[in-house]
């Protein structure tokens, strides 16, 4: 009688062929896995940096004046409200009073008044423009790291350097002009 099933050697041929299937599988998950999470990390970085460019760029083009506080690290920006006005945390302002809002990043936060906005910013530094020879435009060497008393400040730049990314990426230089210019 003869007897039915597999022999030794097929056996171990079906498991060679059946345990290379799944290393290929099980690599192709984990790249798949991998892509992911860049994906998930570039998009997030995206995300803070578009939100923290459009909050600084709607703090100084609204600002009547940038505060003789203000250095590379620190943005103090003065305003004057009006009906409807809001600090940069979203607290209603008393018409015609002046308030001031301080930019600046800790601990991995964009913070505005000590309060953390955004996480995800390794650092910040700020510029100030101020138009020396008045022609009316601020030339890349008319920036300066700090403004002087009796200056007046017409816009301020700004670099981000986001946390998490790699440290030979040039960061990407914005630049906004106070609403009174």
């Amino acid at each position: 009688m003869k007897q039915r099933g597999f022999t030794l050697t097929e056996l171990l041929v079906s498991l060679t062929i059946s345990s290379i299937l799944l290393l290929g599988i099980s690599g192709f998950l984990m790249a798949g896995k991998a892509s992911w999470k860049t994906q998930l990390r570039l998009t997030s970085a995206q995300e803070i940096e578009r939100f923290t460019v459009l909050q600084l760029r709607r703090a100084i083009r609204q600002a009547y004046a940038v505060e003789m506080g203000s250095d590379e690290k620190t943005l103090w920006l003065t305003y004057v409200a009006v009906e409807g006005s809001r600090n940069c945390l979203g607290q209603l302002q008393e018409p015609g009073s002046s308030y001031i809002d301080r930019f600046q990043v800790s601990d991995d936060q964009l913070r505005c008044n000590g309060q953390g906005l955004i996480s995800g910013l390794e650092s910040i530094r700020f510029a100030y423009g101020i138009d020396k020879n008045n022609d009316g435009r601020i030339e890349k060497n008319e920036f300066e790291a700090k403004p002087s008393s009796g200056d007046l400040v017409r816009a301020v730049e700004f670099e981000l350097r986001l946390s998490g990314l790699n440290e030979d990426q040039q960061p990407i230089i914005y630049s906004a002009a106070l609403r009174r210019y």
